[in-house]
């Protein structure tokens, strides 16, 4: 094998793909540019052939530690973020869902679920609470930021190589190795708008001798809770946001709502007048006694991390290494959202007796005339209910404890000076404790609503003491463990005319298994305005794979891979891949891959019980019904909660007759490299048949005619309950193009200018839920950007450099874009394309670092350097307005780092 260095240089820079960034890390760069007679072969993300160099025939993006401090990333989950291959993000943000202390992305619109992430090549444990309390996923916010060497992310798929969830991708973190000395960093940073203070201080350890290092890498982080009244400037302060035609107070403040299909009539009940209503402390909308939700929300949680990795080889003899890794993670986060709304009581009024209900509790008063406080003196027979909200109790939260623990020993070397082998045993656990707050159960509220001889009013303020009688804390815990155990062999095969062939080939076994248990109420449905989640199981496979790369002439290559993976729960699957490389001259590599992918499915979504919970939606076929519009206010109460905020409970549901998700990746480009021009393109596709998935409840209620089967209506027709029992559903198929370019200025004593930029475009995106159904187009339905672009520009002066960074999202429809169009089309009303979108941004980061000496370093830099803010879906009727997984509402923030190195 011949290094090619012209080419080596051009493909060391396409690989660099998401993070615009301008070179490798040393290792890399270092192994292609050795005297033959010393090449180091080293193992490139996406095959387990090691290689003179980082060319593969697959697309591998490398951000080194360095380029993500350039562009001034704090973690991990910035710097992966910021991939315009990642087209989506499950973020902190996410204050509402089940899992609001971690954080994932998926690669390539495949989800989180399909997007393998591994340190060191070795699989991570997966979170215990699954993602919407129905998909697992790997946690990335307790993931080791100064123990970093590099990040490789595989932008195709590598079942061939990793087996399951590598549909969308895979995330390699390479930790540093053989780290000599000491060091300790400090970062401070903090926005210029208020909230999210943030501080990071990492030491870091390493000590070698003649036949080995050990090196421990240590991190502190802290971060102030970001409140939603802290982005005044942004509008998120308050729910009326100004630039969302579609938001609007919450009507759950305080007063009383009739049920009119049985022939109550709330005009003869008793309401709050706008001052009782502000003394009570709720907010006057104008036409009924309604609350400012966002005054009491988070729009990302406090926390405090502490992360510590160890890693340490010792050389056994010439040809044998003892290596391992310890890592221990522990995290506590806190969030804050609005206090409960309550509408779970039934009150029946049948001539002069009031009864009070809610599942199997019921009281009846022989007097409404001084029941509950006389408000239903006059009332007409029929059923009403309060809408009210409990904001005696305070913020409903959740304090979040996280516990990580990683275990990797083993054994590696080389047979004779030809084949190079490793073992390892490794072992993974994580620990998840959530205690909630600002809960009360559906019983003790019934008994103080039915308390004494006439019960209690719940338009009148509760006591601190009638509150401490009602509250509940709702608990739940959770773990998964890992065991895996994996053996490799690569090296020389045979020889051909052409060269060498090289080949891998491997066996491994694990067994994964997790629990989570919420507390005995929760189970049970008996907290109001929120639910439990819980389950357990086990699985294990065994799988075995082989790796051949074969010169067939002098410029080509083919590399051939198959795998063959057995589940204990669903059975085998074969997964085979072909790639070539094709150099037609040194400056221009040609490459192509087609591979089979396939993905198990989640555990929760096989062994869980049925996860209970409560949504938000628009009564689509109600609100119709009524003759309100959907999105819009309504003077009548009931009109204005189906066409706007219908709280309905959920129940997500397990099925232990799911299949594996099957499908193919593809992906062909070229990559050229001159001195001081590179620039690469690929063309990829990847398609999923049978997906596991379940229909959300939102969609649920605005497709009600072809999803009516998971919907429960009450004797009026609208909705209380849906139901989603995840199936496997069609297809999903996703096409698009990256492109990167790099140019590199030398400006002689003024020093260089690197310039690099990259792009990923979504040709299409179209998804089929079953068979019966249309073909779906993400793009044009809604939420989805086209494309992504980044570019960077550094300048390197002596012991001075400086980078500016800019992130560029594109326009896209609202995410219920699909949903206003047909509304439009049915009704003959014109229909504006770009009054429901969601506008592009490009957001600015500039970072500059001073070397003092060589032990003191400075840095300093302007993340979000215009204060752009996120920008708003005017189809989103939801809070905050905007898509999470691409926008948030941070501004900017300035940050100062310094490192000591001792």
């Amino acid at each position: 094998m011949r290094p090619n260095f012209i080419l080596a240089k051009a493909v060391r820079f396409a690989l660099i793909g998401g993070a615009a960034t301008a070179a490798l890390s040393a290792p890399a760069v270092y192994a292609a540019e050795q005297d033959q007679d010393k090449v180091e072969r080293i193992e490139v993300t996406g095959s387990r052939i090691k290689r003179t160099d980082m060319e593969t025939a697959t697309p591998v993006t490398v951000m080194s530690a360095d380029d993500m401090a350039k562009q001034g990333f704090n973690n991990i989950q910035d710097a992966l973020q910021s991939l315009t291959s990642t087209t989506g993000a499950m973020t902190t943000q996410e204050v509402h869902g089940f899992t609001p202390a971690a954080t994932s992305i998926s690669l390539r619109g495949a989800g989180a679920n399909r997007t393998l992430t591994l340190i060191n090549g070795k699989r991570l444990n997966q979170y215990p609470k699954p993602a919407g309390g129905v998909n697992n996923f790997v946690d990335t916010a307790n993931l080791p930021m100064e123990a970093v060497a590099r990040i490789e992310v595989l932008q195709s798929g590598g079942s061939a190589i990793y087996g399951a969830d590598a549909v969308g991708g895979v995330v390699n973190i390479i930790l540093k190795k053989d780290y000599e000395g000491a060091a300790i960093k400090y970062r401070h940073g903090d926005t210029s708008n208020g909230g999210g203070e943030s501080d990071r201080i990492a030491l870091s350890l390493g000590s070698s001798s003649e036949r080995g290092n050990v090196s421990t890498f240590i991190e502190f982080t802290t971060n102030e809770e970001l409140k939603a009244t802290d982005r005044e400037n942004f509008g998120l302060h308050t729910d009326k946001v100004p630039y969302s035609p579609y938001s609007a107070y919450s009507s759950y403040g305080a007063r009383i709502a009739a049920i009119s299909s049985t022939g109550a009539d709330v005009s003869t009940v008793r309401q709050l007048t706008p001052a009782e209503c502000e003394a009570g402390g709720f907010l006057w909308t104008g036409t009924l006694c309604g609350f400012d939700r966002s005054e009491w929300r988070d729009l990302a949680p406090e926390n405090r991390r502490f992360i510590s990795t160890t890693t340490f080889n010792y050389e056994v003899s010439d040809d044998v290494n003892f290596v391992g890794r310890l890592d221990f993670a522990e995290a506590k986060s806190t969030t804050n959202i609005e206090p409960m709304a309550v509408d779970a009581y039934d009150i029946t009024v049948n001539g002069n007796a009031l009864t009070v209900s809610a599942g199997n509790l019921s009281k009846t008063f022989n007097d409404k005339t001084t029941a509950l406080g006389g408000d239903f003196a006059n009332a007409t027979d029929g059923t009403y209910y309060y809408a009210r909200r409990f904001h005696e109790f305070g913020n409903r939260g959740s304090d979040t404890k996280t516990r990580n623990y990683f275990f990797s020993t083993g054994l590696e070397g080389m047979l004779a000076d030809e084949y190079s082998w490793d073992m390892s045993l490794n072992y993974g656990r994580t620990n998840v404790d959530v205690t909630d707050y600002g809960y009360g159960t559906i019983a003790s509220v019934f008994d103080y609503i039915t308390a004494g001889t006439n019960g209690n009013s719940l338009l009148e303020t509760m006591s601190p003491a009638d509150v401490e009688a009602m509250e509940y804390s709702p608990f739940e815990t959770a773990q998964s463990t890992q065991k895996n155990v994996q053996a490799n062999i690569s090296g020389y095969a045979f020889e051909l005319p052409a060269g060498d062939v090289q080949f891998a080939f491997g066996a491994e076994y694990t067994k994964q298994d997790y629990s989570s248990d919420s507390d005995s109420e929760s189970k049970k449905g008996n907290i109001l305005t929120t639910g439990g989640s819980s389950g357990q199981g086990e699985r294990s496979y065994w799988a075995t794979y082989a790796e051949l790369s074969v010169p067939v002439i002098e410029d080509l290559t083919v590399n051939g891979a198959i795998r063959y993976d057995r589940y204990s729960d669903f059975g085998g699957n074969v997964s085979p891949q072909i790639a070539v490389e094709y150099r037609p001259v040194s400056e221009l590599l040609v490459r192509g891959s087609f591979s089979s992918v396939f993905r198990a499915p989640d555990m929760h979504r096989v062994y869980g019980d049925p996860t209970q919970g409560f949504n938000t939606v628009i009564d689509f076929k109600q609100c119709e019904a009524l003759g309100g519009t959907p999105g819009q206010p309504s003077s009548d109460s009931l009109t204005n909660q189906v066409c706007n905020e219908l709280h309905i409970d959920t129940t997500g549901g397990s099925n232990k007759n799911l299949k594996a998700e099957t499908g193919y990746t593809a992906n062909i480009g070229a990559v050229w490299g001159g001195d001081s021009l590179n620039a690469s393109i690929d063309i990829w596709e990847w398609k999923l048949d049978d997906m596991v998935s379940s229909i959300s409840a939102a969609k649920a209620a605005r497709e009600w005619q072809q999803y009516d089967f998971m919907i429960t209506r009450d004797a009026s027709g609208t909705i209380t309950h849906i139901n989603a029992t995840a199936q496997n559903l069609a297809y999903q198929k996703v096409r698009g193009i990256d492109l990167t370019a790099g140019y590199t200025f030398d400006m002689g004593s003024l020093g260089d200018l690197k310039l690099n930029v990259n792009g990923t475009y979504i040709l299409n995106s179209e998804y089929q839920l079953s068979p019966t159904d249309p073909v779906e187009d993400d793009i044009d339905n809604g939420g989805l950007p086209q494309y992504r672009a980044n570019a960077t520009l550094g300048w390197y002066i002596n012991d001075f450099e400086t980078t500016l960074g800019a992130y560029h999202t594109a326009r896209m429809h609202g995410v219920q874009y699909k949903s206003f169009k047909e509304s439009a089309a049915a009704s003959g009303a014109d229909f504006n394309e770009s009054d429901y979108e969601v506008a592009s941004q490009t957001t600015w980061n500039l970072t500059s670092t001073y070397h003092l000496s060589d032990k003191i370093t400075l840095s300093a830099g302007i993340v979000n350097l215009f204060d752009a803010g996120p920008n708003f879906d005017p189809t989103d009727t939801g809070w905050p307005h905007y898509p999470r997984s691409t926008y948030n509402a941070r501004g900017q923030e300035w940050f100062l780092e310094g490192e000591f190195k001792f």
